[in-house]
């Protein structure tokens, strides 16, 4: 997020008429997802990647392979596979990532 949409934010989250408890929640939950992005190690492959493309692996593939840490080619592969034209043209069946790797090659 921009710095001006953070300040947005913030300005939304003082108007909200939050109990203390909520507060300490809040900040709570806050601080904790410092101390996990302090935690966890970059993988050197999705270190290479530009930080604006990056995304979690985990959610897509289980086994958090770095290809699927870049957006651009979790994008470029929903494409494809959501294009039932292109799939019946070409007549490719993906059946590896090799086949997959070649198709998008």
């Amino acid at each position: 997020m921009t710095q001006v949409a953070l300040h947005g934010l913030f300005d939304y989250i003082t108007t909200l008429n939050l109990s203390d408890r909520s507060l300490d929640w809040l900040t709570d939950k806050l601080q904790s997802i410092k101390k996990k992005r302090k935690a966890q190690a970059i993988d050197p492959e999705i270190a290479k990647i530009p930080e604006q493309y990056r995304c979690d692996p985990y959610k897509i593939s289980p086994s958090g392979d770095p290809f699927f840490a870049d957006k651009r080619n979790v994008e470029k592969l929903n494409r494809i596979l959501n294009d039932k034209e292109a799939m019946e043209d070409s007549g490719v069946e993906l059946q590896s990532r090799q086949d997959i790797e070649r198709y998008l090659g």
